[in-house]
């Protein structure tokens, strides 16, 4: 069975990489990626997967399963190209396959942003987590199934849940085991990337414009900072998606139970359930 990436044609234009960002979901990105695009930039960060739809989280899921799980062949040069082809900075997605983002682009100019692990891992609790937990529970964990987007998003949730805690999940022994697996990513970001190549910046020494323009070499604009990294941004990405699977899953499921109720109906009315 093919893989989703290999379905895209071939780029006939490559957009030169002008920075790659290390960085783990939950640590400033949906912000850094408004700001560079408010900068003229052109981010592919998660709310670009989000808006693609179930194609684009297919992608990531592959590549994701390559990297983690080992389930197929990791991406290469090839595979980033046909993904990445029209956009200028990659954000998030490096954090979900980082050899294989570094092996493909070893002379980039890499960014990353570190948070206090502890607070890194409730926030990531506190969205990716919670959002998994919905589509585990009732009515989301059938509703999911009439809607291709959100089947793949749970699905990736998942796998990012179960690796990240070591299977332990939302309980106090996967926070610790999240805390733990966040402060060894950063060491090996810092450990791969040759410090020349890499800018750190501490999200709890603030993050915004003073840290990224002179590093892009780009003037400071006359603007606001355009986020604040809460759950509550996390939640209006993410809700126009969750709505949208709710309201497939009503529909989907009122179309099957609705004949099976009328069936039942005519044969209890002709006397055909007796015992």
């Amino acid at each position: 069975m093919p893989r989703q990436i290999d379905l895209l044609p071939t780029p006939t234009h490559i957009e030169p990489k002008k920075l790659i960002v290390l960085s783990a979901p939950r640590t400033g990105t949906h912000g850094l990626y408004l700001a560079l695009k408010l900068l003229g930039f052109k981010p592919y960060h998660m709310a670009e997967v989000i808006k693609a739809g179930p194609q684009a989280l297919h992608i990531l899921s592959d590549g994701l399963r390559a990297e983690i799980l080992h389930e197929g062949k990791p991406y290469g040069r090839a595979e980033f190209d046909k993904w990445f082809a029209d956009y200028d900075v990659i954000i998030e997605m490096p954090f979900f396959m980082i050899r294989s983002v570094l092996k493909t682009y070893p002379d980039a100019k890499f960014l990353l942003t570190e948070r206090n692990p502890d607070k890194w891992a409730r926030s990531f609790e506190n969205t990716i987590g919670m959002m998994q937990t919905k589509f585990s529970s009732l009515p989301m964990s059938i509703f999911k199934y009439f809607d291709g987007f959100a089947y793949g998003i749970s699905s990736m949730g998942r796998v990012l849940v179960g690796y990240y805690t070591n299977g332990y999940g939302l309980t106090p022994e996967g926070h610790k085991y999240l805390t733990e697996n966040y402060t060894n990513y950063i060491a090996e970001v810092k450990r791969l990337v040759p410090p020349e190549q890499l800018k750190v910046c501490k999200l709890e020494d603030g993050f915004g414009w003073d840290e990224i323009c002179p590093y892009l070499g780009v003037p400071v604009p006359d603007e606001e900072w355009p986020s604040l990294n809460t759950p509550e941004e996390f939640g209006e990405v993410a809700a126009p998606k969750l709505k949208t699977a709710f309201m497939k899953g009503m529909l989907g499921t009122t179309s099957i139970i609705a004949p099976i109720v009328a069936v039942g109906l005519w044969y209890l009315r002709k006397g055909k359930l007796s015992l």
